[in-house]
Protein backbone atom coordinates (compact mmCIF):
# COMPACT_ATOMS: atom_id res chain seq x y z
CA UNK A 1 0.00 0.00 0.00
CA UNK A 2 2.83 2.53 0.89
CA UNK A 3 5.11 1.52 -2.28
CA UNK A 4 1.48 2.46 -4.39
CA UNK A 5 1.63 6.12 -2.64
CA UNK A 6 5.40 6.82 -3.56
CA UNK A 7 5.04 5.15 -6.86
CA UNK A 8 2.19 7.46 -7.50
CA UNK A 9 3.41 10.84 -5.99
CA UNK A 10 6.53 10.07 -8.29
CA UNK A 11 5.20 9.85 -10.87
CA UNK A 12 2.65 13.10 -10.09
CA UNK A 13 6.20 15.08 -9.31
CA UNK A 14 8.02 13.82 -11.87
CA UNK A 15 7.00 15.45 -14.46
CA UNK A 16 7.26 18.88 -12.53
CA UNK A 17 10.90 18.58 -12.29
CA UNK A 18 11.36 17.44 -16.01
CA UNK A 19 9.59 20.48 -17.31
CA UNK A 20 11.99 22.32 -14.69
CA UNK A 21 14.58 20.76 -15.90
CA UNK A 22 14.31 21.42 -19.79
CA UNK A 23 13.54 24.87 -18.89
CA UNK A 24 16.85 25.63 -17.64
CA UNK A 25 18.28 23.49 -20.63
CA UNK A 26 16.99 25.77 -23.12
CA UNK A 27 18.99 28.12 -21.53
CA UNK A 28 16.29 31.15 -19.86
CA UNK A 29 16.61 29.62 -16.59
CA UNK A 30 17.25 32.49 -14.20
CA UNK A 31 14.25 34.84 -13.22
CA UNK A 32 15.55 38.32 -12.69
CA UNK A 33 13.37 40.79 -10.41
CA UNK A 34 12.30 43.86 -12.74
CA UNK A 35 11.78 47.00 -9.86
CA UNK A 36 8.15 48.96 -10.41
CA UNK A 37 8.91 52.20 -11.68
CA UNK A 38 6.68 55.48 -11.97
CA UNK A 39 7.31 56.03 -15.69
CA UNK A 40 9.49 55.22 -18.19
CA UNK A 41 12.17 58.13 -18.75
CA UNK A 42 11.83 60.14 -21.80
CA UNK A 43 14.84 59.71 -24.34
CA UNK A 44 16.20 57.56 -27.38
CA UNK A 45 16.22 54.04 -27.16
CA UNK A 46 17.80 51.80 -29.78
CA UNK A 47 14.38 50.05 -30.19
CA UNK A 48 11.23 49.77 -29.04
CA UNK A 49 9.17 46.98 -29.27
CA UNK A 50 5.65 47.03 -29.33
CA UNK A 51 3.91 43.99 -28.23
CA UNK A 52 0.45 42.87 -29.24
CA UNK A 53 -1.17 39.88 -28.18
CA UNK A 54 -1.74 36.81 -30.04
CA UNK A 55 -5.09 35.66 -29.04
CA UNK A 56 -6.77 39.11 -29.40
CA UNK A 57 -9.40 40.62 -31.82
CA UNK A 58 -7.70 42.77 -34.06
CA UNK A 59 -8.76 45.85 -32.52
CA UNK A 60 -8.03 44.99 -29.17
CA UNK A 61 -4.41 43.95 -29.25
CA UNK A 62 -2.21 46.08 -27.78
CA UNK A 63 -0.24 44.19 -25.21
CA UNK A 64 2.78 46.83 -24.22
CA UNK A 65 5.87 47.79 -25.06
CA UNK A 66 9.80 47.40 -24.53
CA UNK A 67 12.25 50.55 -24.62
CA UNK A 68 15.73 48.86 -25.36
CA UNK A 69 18.70 50.78 -24.42
CA UNK A 70 21.71 51.63 -26.93
CA UNK A 71 23.81 48.13 -26.69
CA UNK A 72 21.23 45.96 -24.39
CA UNK A 73 20.92 42.46 -25.39
CA UNK A 74 17.06 42.12 -24.50
CA UNK A 75 14.56 40.04 -26.96
CA UNK A 76 11.08 38.91 -25.91
CA UNK A 77 9.24 35.90 -26.90
CA UNK A 78 5.90 37.11 -28.55
CA UNK A 79 4.46 35.91 -31.46
CA UNK A 80 3.09 39.53 -32.28
CA UNK A 81 5.68 41.97 -32.04
CA UNK A 82 7.09 45.00 -34.00
CA UNK A 83 10.01 47.56 -33.90
CA UNK A 84 8.54 50.71 -33.75
CA UNK A 85 11.44 53.89 -34.04
CA UNK A 86 9.02 56.16 -31.33
CA UNK A 87 6.32 56.21 -29.50
CA UNK A 88 4.39 58.32 -32.37
CA UNK A 89 4.21 55.79 -34.33
CA UNK A 90 1.11 54.37 -31.94
CA UNK A 91 -2.15 55.78 -32.74
CA UNK A 92 -4.22 58.16 -30.64
CA UNK A 93 -5.93 55.40 -28.41
CA UNK A 94 -2.47 53.64 -28.29
CA UNK A 95 -0.75 56.41 -26.42
CA UNK A 96 -3.71 57.75 -24.35
CA UNK A 97 -3.81 53.73 -23.06
CA UNK A 98 -0.29 54.35 -22.17
CA UNK A 99 -0.59 57.05 -19.16
CA UNK A 100 -1.97 53.86 -17.23
CA UNK A 101 0.24 50.94 -17.70
CA UNK A 102 2.41 49.09 -14.85
CA UNK A 103 6.02 50.14 -15.74
CA UNK A 104 9.28 48.40 -14.87
CA UNK A 105 12.85 48.47 -15.37
CA UNK A 106 14.91 46.03 -17.18
CA UNK A 107 17.74 45.88 -14.10
CA UNK A 108 20.29 43.58 -13.36
CA UNK A 109 23.94 43.65 -12.36
CA UNK A 110 24.06 46.88 -11.42
CA UNK A 111 22.63 48.58 -14.91
CA UNK A 112 19.53 49.17 -16.33
CA UNK A 113 19.06 47.54 -19.73
CA UNK A 114 16.08 49.16 -20.69
CA UNK A 115 12.12 49.18 -19.49
CA UNK A 116 8.34 47.71 -19.85
CA UNK A 117 5.47 49.22 -19.86
CA UNK A 118 2.28 47.02 -19.81
CA UNK A 119 -1.54 47.17 -18.88
CA UNK A 120 -2.07 46.06 -15.73
CA UNK A 121 -4.04 42.65 -17.08
CA UNK A 122 -0.33 41.79 -18.26
CA UNK A 123 2.27 40.40 -16.24
CA UNK A 124 6.21 40.53 -17.25
CA UNK A 125 8.75 38.30 -16.77
CA UNK A 126 12.65 38.28 -17.13
CA UNK A 127 14.96 35.64 -17.68
CA UNK A 128 18.29 35.85 -17.51
CA UNK A 129 20.59 33.43 -20.31
CA UNK A 130 24.18 33.18 -20.51
CA UNK A 131 24.31 31.21 -23.70
CA UNK A 132 22.85 33.40 -26.41
CA UNK A 133 25.22 36.44 -26.70
CA UNK A 134 22.65 38.23 -28.81
CA UNK A 135 19.77 37.88 -25.95
CA UNK A 136 21.11 38.22 -22.68
CA UNK A 137 17.70 38.92 -21.51
CA UNK A 138 14.42 37.74 -22.44
CA UNK A 139 10.96 39.64 -21.66
CA UNK A 140 7.82 37.48 -21.79
CA UNK A 141 4.66 39.18 -21.17
CA UNK A 142 1.72 37.30 -20.17
CA UNK A 143 -1.75 38.35 -19.38
CA UNK A 144 -3.29 37.31 -16.56
CA UNK A 145 -6.83 35.42 -15.50
CA UNK A 146 -8.08 32.25 -15.68
CA UNK A 147 -6.99 31.86 -19.30
CA UNK A 148 -4.70 34.07 -21.98
CA UNK A 149 -7.30 34.05 -24.49
CA UNK A 150 -10.41 35.60 -22.59
CA UNK A 151 -10.14 38.88 -23.56
CA UNK A 152 -13.80 38.77 -25.90
CA UNK A 153 -15.04 37.55 -22.68
CA UNK A 154 -17.84 39.98 -21.01
CA UNK A 155 -16.82 41.42 -17.73
CA UNK A 156 -19.69 40.37 -15.20
CA UNK A 157 -21.40 43.60 -13.52
CA UNK A 158 -21.97 43.66 -10.22
CA UNK A 159 -25.30 45.18 -8.65
CA UNK A 160 -28.51 44.38 -6.29
CA UNK A 161 -30.47 42.04 -7.06
CA UNK A 162 -30.44 38.21 -8.25
CA UNK A 163 -30.48 38.19 -12.10
CA UNK A 164 -33.79 36.79 -11.58
CA UNK A 165 -35.37 40.28 -12.27
CA UNK A 166 -37.43 40.60 -8.64
CA UNK A 167 -34.33 41.81 -6.69
CA UNK A 168 -33.38 45.96 -5.52
CA UNK A 169 -32.13 48.34 -7.72
CA UNK A 170 -34.36 47.54 -11.35
CA UNK A 171 -32.73 44.30 -11.44
CA UNK A 172 -30.09 45.58 -14.82
CA UNK A 173 -26.98 44.85 -12.53
CA UNK A 174 -26.53 48.40 -12.43
CA UNK A 175 -23.98 48.84 -8.93
CA UNK A 176 -22.18 52.12 -8.80
CA UNK A 177 -24.69 55.02 -7.66
CA UNK A 178 -27.57 53.33 -6.74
Amino acid sequence: MKKNKILDSIKKIAPGFCALALINCAGFGVIVDMPSIKNVPAGSYERIIKLNNPVATPDRTFAGLVFIKKGAKICTDNPREEIIKSLDDLTVMEKNSTRYFSNYAIEADGRIYGFVSIPVEYSAILWKNEKDENCRYKVQVTRLGKENNDIGDEVPKSGYGGGHGGGHGGGFGGGFGH
